[in-house]
């Protein structure tokens, strides 16, 4: 582990420039639109939330440019084993605004038929595995999906966001101790809210998740998680690492704890005005064109209906065997009780 945090943004272009990724001018506006639009839809998703609109959902708020600045380190072809808190990743993977809601609703556009827990959001199109309900479960799954690869010659890397609590499940060993024995192509990334990052004293290093790495016999690294110049260089160093067999990374994004959600987007912000990238005129059209999206979406998964009744036994068997027809044919009609049916 190195023996320092990695931080980048700063007012000092010049050290920005020989410290930093490089990034050029219209990336680094994307990355900044991507970071206003994941921080819009969580936004309008916990007012929705706490109206009852939806019944499940876990904030991203403050991650941003962790999931975003993660997820623009990847290839095409790379595994993204997320955590409940990874808007801005499935965005960035190529997962719409509308299919985001439509998951949380649960309604017939929603990739799973209503099936799936709100939050529970998938895309295999991305190669965005559904997110895992038991905490750190997936760690396991993301060293798994490595090894294949790893089997198969592939030159790609699976990314296993998390949050803290993690550490404490059996998954999180398992599968930094199987990715440390084998080698396996894996970034873990752990979105760790600390007190040392609210303070900006990363004085307590040696104590950090991050340090943890070595007993696994691999790297870790400590980063600033709300600067996302040092996410990306220090993800994709780590993605480098894994694909020429150099093995796992476990990368602390030290977040603060109680500090501002909105720092992560506000040094971005920053540092695009700084270069001449940003003016409020561009910054009131990104949220302009985010609040109306949001709204047609809103009112679009609102309006869609729910799954039918008789979807519940789909994509089970390619056949269905003669008991699953016979329940489609009174799920088509409508239960009542004391017609005969158990």
């Amino acid at each position: 582990m190195k023996g320092e945090l990695v931080s980048v943004l700063s007012d000092d272009l010049d050290a920005v420039e020989a410290e930093g990724p490089r990034i050029g001018d219209q990336d680094l506006r994307s990355l900044y639109e991507a970071m206003m639009l994941s921080r819009a839809l969580d936004d309008r998703c916990q007012n929705l939330h706490r109206e009852g609109t939806i019944g499940f959902y876990v904030s991203s708020s403050g991650l941003e440019a962790t999931s975003v600045g993660a997820a623009h380190c990847l290839h095409a072809e790379d595994w993204v084993f997320p955590s409940y808190r990874d808007a801005g990743m499935y965005l960035m993977r190529g997962g719409s605004v509308q299919a985001w809601l439509d998951q949380l609703y649960g309604n017939s556009g929603d990739l799973l038929s209503g099936r799936q827990l709100p939050s529970h959001h998938s895309l295999p199109g991305g190669r965005f595995v559904s997110i895992s309900g038991t905490v750190g479960a997936h760690l396991a799954q993301a060293t798994g999906c490595g090894l294949a690869m790893k089997a198969r010659g592939d030159r790609h890397a699976v990314l296993a966001s998390f949050g803290e609590a993690a550490k404490a499940q059996g998954g999180f060993h398992t599968g930094l101790n199987f990715a440390g024995v084998f080698a396996a192509p894996v970034i873990f990334l752990c979105q760790n809210r600390r007190l040392g990052a609210e303070l900006g004293e990363p004085a307590d290093r040696e104590g950090s998740l991050a340090a943890r790495a070595v007993a696994y016999g691999f790297r870790g690294e400590l980063v600033d998680g709300t600067d996302i110049l040092a996410v990306i260089k220090v993800v994709s160093e780590a993605r480098e690492r894994a694909v020429e067999g150099g093995g796992p990374t476990l990368i602390e994004a030290a977040l603060p704890m109680h500090g501002n959600p909105e720092a992560p987007v506000a040094r971005l912000r920053r540092y695009l005005e700084l270069c001449g990238l940003w003016d409020a005129a561009w910054e009131e059209e990104l949220r302009g064109r985010g609040r109306e999206l949001l709204d047609a979406a809103v009112a679009r998964a609102a309006a869609t209906p729910q799954p039918p009744t008789d979807s519940m036994i789909f994509d089970v068997y390619a056949e269905l065997p003669w008991m699953l027809r016979e329940q489609r044919e009174v799920l088509k009609r409508g239960y009542e009780p004391g017609d005969g049916h158990a």
